[in-house]
């Protein structure tokens, strides 16, 4: 029996499938983290184990009433405990992450768009890294291309990329457009930006 092939479509829900899952994994790591860090801080106000401190519980015990176990000033060993508590519940705060420079294959994707002024489908930007990759990448061929163009679409169109996508219904795949031209809650096109939705005579 053949195996089937994955369309565009089933790989694009693996994506999204993946990514969730990538950020769920990236969480719990933060959590685990987190929760090292503060056993570590619990772990330096306990007193120390050993002869030392054997010896120095006996002298405490032997001490008079009334005497001064700890000089004047000197701050306690759990002094950093009540800290803790300044932090509210719920979620710590995130890691602000720098962002990633863009490449040459990024600046190719983008500037595609900008200068058509309209969302593209993946055949019209390929359109555009042809005549790039002939200039830029000569001795790269059609199908090493095409992967590369696959990859950036999917990295800038990803939540904190800088593209986004419109599904017409009318065709497989998706139409990519700048992110502003989208709303950042839900993801949709924006209806002042219609006008840069072109469809073709197949649409």
């Amino acid at each position: 029996m053949a195996k089937k092939r994955l369309g565009e479509k089933d790989i694009d829900q693996l994506l999204v499938h993946y990514r969730s899952e990538r950020r769920r994994l990236l969480f719990q790591l933060d959590q685990v983290r987190l929760a090292m860090k503060e056993l570590k801080r619990a772990l330096t106000g306990l007193p120390k184990s050993g002869p030392a401190s054997s010896g120095k519980a006996k002298r405490n015990a032997a001490a008079p009433e009334g005497a001064v176990k700890r000089g004047p000033g000197r701050p306690r060993k759990n002094a950093a405990a009540p800290k803790k508590a300044a932090r509210g519940p719920g979620r710590p705060p995130k890691r602000v992450r720098p962002e990633r420079e863009l490449n040459p294959w990024d600046n190719m994707v983008i500037g595609s768009i900008k200068s058509s002024g309209r969302l593209l489908p993946k055949e019209d930007i390929m359109e555009y890294a042809a005549k790039w990759a002939a200039t830029q990448e000569p001795t790269m061929k059609k199908p090493e291309v095409e992967q590369y163009v696959t990859r950036t679409l999917q990295k800038l169109s990803s939540k904190k990329g800088l593209l986004g996508t419109h599904h017409t219904g009318l065709r497989r795949g998706y139409h990519y457009g700048l992110k502003d031209w989208f709303f950042n809650s839900s993801g949709k096109l924006r209806r002042q930006h219609y006008d840069k939705l072109v469809l073709t005579k197949n649409e």
